[in-house]
């Protein structure tokens, strides 16, 4: 009994598509967020230290997150674009072949 897959490839390159602007934005808004933050008025040095703890483990973190993203949307672009191309192949392989013009 033939089993059948069924995948939104749209979905997946939106997906796709979606991880990457959450990469770039996540890139540059939070990096600058947090920095801009420790100027603005805390006011005592150990509420600065701390918010500057806060920040330097968040660009740990951050990174981590970055890649973690970068690799998903890799392989959510790397999905639709295999199951395409089984899709065509398979599409190619049971299409029937067209006579040459001239010759029965």
């Amino acid at each position: 009994m033939a089993q059948r897959i069924d995948i939104d490839l749209e979905r997946v390159r939106q997906v796709a598509d979606g991880l990457s602007l959450l990469h770039a934005q996540l890139s540059t808004t939070a990096a600058t967020a947090l920095t801009t933050g420790a100027h603005s008025g805390l006011g005592t040095p150990r509420s600065l230290g701390a918010v500057r703890d806060f920040v330097d483990d968040w660009s740990v973190r951050r990174g981590r997150l970055l890649e973690s993203i970068e690799a998903v949307g890799t392989m959510a672009e790397q999905t639709a674009t295999a199951f395409t191309q089984v899709d065509d192949d398979l599409a190619a392989s049971i299409a029937p072949a067209q006579p040459v013009a001239g010759t029965r």
